[in-house]
């Protein structure tokens, strides 16, 4: 094999396994320093009536509204890292044989999974409609 199509995979190699490994890093990290959505919801709701002096009707209508808004974040954060992660595993394919594209594909689908349930507000199993 050509010694520098054998340095482009092992570089692509490792770059996949980065890209797995600081996902997997990431993760564990806002799982345990995040507040979960509740918590925050909570707090921003507590923020508002301390600051705003809310009537509890006034927080009635306004709780909705706080929780919605942080499902949405949490959806656009899962879809910037579906995208993100596609182009990088575009340009990663590039470099690679078929047999190594395919299981590319199932690594990316592994992931994609990964972000949509654990990131995002899908279930397991459950896949969106593009």
């Amino acid at each position: 094999m050509n010694r520098k199509f054998k340095i482009s995979l092992y570089l692509a190699a490792i770059f996949v396994a980065g890209v797995v490994t600081g996902m997997f890093i990431s993760y564990q990290i806002a799982r345990h320093m995040m507040p979960s959505r509740d918590k925050m919801a909570n707090h921003w709701c507590g923020e508002l009536q301390s600051k705003l002096n809310l009537t509890p009707e006034q927080l009635q209508k306004i709780r909705p509204m706080i929780d919605g808004a942080l499902c949405d974040f949490r959806n656009n954060l899962s879809q910037e890292m579906l995208s993100s992660l596609s182009n990088c595993n575009s340009q990663v394919a590039l470099e690679l044989t078929s047999e190594q594209r395919e299981k590319l594909a199932q690594l990316q689908k592994e992931q994609e999974e990964f972000i949509r349930t654990k990131i995002g507000s899908e279930t397991p199993g459950a896949t969106k409609a593009p």
